[in-house]
């Protein structure tokens, strides 16, 4: 199991290479960087200033998008921090978002998607694609990116499926829903002629843990009604129940408050549901949800950090939560 820590918010630049800085040294194996403009810092600048910083962890995109983000800006911009970085870099990349919502755009649909995924992907391994009819190949010298696929849909899973080197779940945590999520993706990958276990395959759900499980879970509440509002209208693992929640916080959504603590949209949202799309409680009950979702075939997780005590969860991730794994494959070897 790999272990990244993701942060997204209106935080000083400088946060983000403290909590880089910090994740690194606790051991976590990558660190994701949102991108919604104007509610966090610029992606690229962020990521230079965390490569910069640090010397073994990867620095991800968790996720920029291919609506607000042109094609070849992203395909340049990662290529550039990849060579910088000696290789350290990740491209996760998705439909939209909150980058599109909250500036009154449409995310694209899952064929334009594909579209765009497919030619990003030979961009970063150094290859020439043709756009508007004009041929088109990066200068820079850099090791080939990985790209990755973030999705709530099963289109566009499956569309990571096919050509993605990994897919990023944003479907909640409980292992039924993903799953199902997995047999999205898996019919992508076979439908191409691949071998959907040669996919890292990625859970992202907000993050808080504490001694108090309740605080912690309220402190996440808002993640798991952004993530409802999405998969509620077609997971067919979270029964009645999460379709009818799902819509009832589509219809109240606001993006000025999106996955802010005390959203209005999120109240709705009981401790008993929230559970199943966070990783949030004490280290003890996010431990036992790491191993059912390792159960279910997934090999990297990635907490967004959420709440009021960030550096306080990301220790308690290293101190209380990987050991389990790091242990036991030390063991191993």
């Amino acid at each position: 199991m790999r272990f990244g820590a993701g942060f997204w918010g209106p935080f000083p630049l400088g946060w983000y290479v403290e909590y880089a800085v910090m994740a690194e040294r606790l051991g976590f194996d990558a660190v994701w960087i949102g991108d919604t403009q104007l509610l966090t810092p610029d992606l690229y600048s962020a990521m230079a200033l965390c490569a910069n910083a640090t010397s073994r962890i990867q620095i991800g995109s968790g996720v920029t998008n291919t609506v607000t983000r042109d094609l070849t800006v992203t395909a340049g911009g990662v290529l550039a921090l990849n060579e910088f970085s000696g290789g350290r870099c990740l491209l996760g990349v998705g439909v939209g978002g909150s980058a599109v919502g909250t500036v009154g755009l449409a995310a694209d649909g899952a064929a334009e998607f594909r579209r765009k995924l497919a030619l990003i992907k030979a961009l970063v391994a150094g290859e020439t694609v043709t756009l508007n009819g004009t041929e088109v190949r990066g200068k820079i010298r850099a090791p080939r990116v990985p790209v990755y696929a973030a999705s709530s849909s099963p289109r566009v899973l499956e569309v990571a499926g096919e050509l993605a080197d990994g897919v990023i779940l944003n479907v909640g945590v409980a292992p039924e829903l993903i799953r199902e999520a997995l047999d999205h993706v898996a019919n992508g990958a076979r439908r191409a002629g691949r071998d959907p276990a040669s996919l890292d395959i990625v859970v992202i759900a907000g993050s808080s843990i504490g001694a108090d499980g309740a605080r912690a879970v309220d402190e996440t509440r808002a993640w798991a009604a952004t993530t409802l509002r999405r998969v509620g209208q077609w997971m067919a693992a979270g029964g009645d129940e999460l379709r009818a929640l799902g819509a009832t916080i589509l219809a109240r959504y606001r993006w000025d408050e999106h996955i802010a603590l005390g959203a209005a949209h999120a109240r709705p949202v009981p401790d008993e549901i929230a559970r199943s799309f966070v990783f949030a409680g004490t280290a003890a009950e996010v431990t036992r949800t790491v191993r059912r979702l390792e159960a279910c075939g997934v090999t990297h997780v990635l907490p967004l950090l959420m709440g009021s005590n960030i550096t306080g969860t990301l220790e308690a991730w290293s101190g209380e939560v990987m050991p389990t794994w790091r242990v036991s494959s030390l063991a191993g070897r």
